[in-house]
């Protein structure tokens, strides 16, 4: 767990580590060079739990934090945590048990219970429709996944410094060559959103954030022999999150010619499995036309394969 000034959530954060009923791991948590009253509140649990290995230092960033956590580590698995959220208490337990019982499993997120507003967010299980869903977003609640420590030290992976936002969407996008994904559909973590978040900071600078995400989904469809222009760049952008669905309302003669070049390299390559790709690629579509109410939308096979995708969760 990687900490910058935020006393306010980790009391609760720290707790929820240390109230887990699976009691075997080392805690580390990096003090991000905290400006605030962190590092007292984690030195004060230190007193208390043994389990905890602090690192206190200047600031550097979470992408170097998470990696120097990484690296010290001796566990067979890597558990996430962020500062502001709650672990619910079977977490670690029950991660634990799906990664003993499915060793093709290499990274094992949890979907989530948002803190703020209840909503719980049910994430894809399946892998092969996960590596689908990296072409335009990450596919894990970042602070839930579990990770097998092996993975790092067999090909020599770790977190992209270069990528302060979206550090996870990028390592997901290489690790995917090497191992198989899962989500446990039971919430096993409360997810908080902040209005100061890194994310929600690097989205009110639109043209920051395109060159961040265009900079991962580029190399990703490089694995479809897949070039873009500078608009369909700017299309598949558009595509990663609803918001920009809805506010792009995108034309769908243009959008199904996009998605047919997609789905014609994968023929080609056969990177993806083709029918999960018609689902994720359907369920661009759905949103689309929930957005533009435009009657063209209707008639498409992507129609059905997104509410395939939306029936099939």
């Amino acid at each position: 767990m990687s900490v910058y000034n935020s006393e306010k959530y980790l009391k609760e954060a720290i707790e929820s580590i240390l109230n887990q009923t699976y009691t075997n791991f080392e805690f580390i948590i990096v003090n991000d060079g905290s400006t605030d009253n962190s590092l007292d509140i984690i030195q004060e649990y230190m007193k208390k739990d043994e389990r905890i290995v602090l690192i206190s230092r200047e600031n550097k960033g979470l992408p170097y934090s998470l990696n120097e956590g990484i690296e010290k580590a001796k566990g067979k698995y890597i558990a996430r945590m962020d500062a502001d959220d709650i672990s619910l208490p079977t977490r670690f337990e029950e991660q634990v048990r799906f990664m003993e019982e499915n060793e093709e499993v290499g990274v094992c997120g949890t979907s989530v219970l948002d803190i703020d507003t209840g909503d719980k967010w049910i994430l894809t299980s399946k892998d092969n429709e996960l590596k689908v869903q990296l072409l335009f977003s990450s596919v894990f609640a970042h602070p839930s996944v579990m990770i097998r420590k092996e993975l790092f030290d067999s090909y020599s992976l770790s977190y992209d410094v270069n990528y302060r936002q979206s550090q996870d969407f990028e390592l997901w996008t290489r690790m995917s060559e090497y191992t198989k994904f899962a989500n446990l559909k039971k919430q096993l973590l409360k997810y908080r959103v902040l209005d100061d978040s890194i994310t929600r900071k690097s989205d009110q600078d639109i043209d920051k954030r395109y060159i961040v995400i265009k900079s991962i989904f580029e190399k990703y469809l490089k694995k479809l022999n897949v070039k873009n222009t500078e608009k369909e760049n700017r299309l598949h952008f558009n595509l990663t999150v609803n918001n920009r669905i809805k506010e792009s309302k995108i034309d769908f003669q243009i959008l199904n010619n996009y998605f047919k070049k997609i789905e014609n390299a994968n023929k080609e390559v056969k990177l993806f499995d083709t029918l999960e790709l018609k689902k994720v690629l359907g369920k661009k579509w759905l949103w689309n036309l929930y957005y533009t109410k435009n009657i063209k939308g209707v008639f498409s096979s992507y129609l059905f394969y997104g509410i395939w995708s939306v029936l099939s969760k």
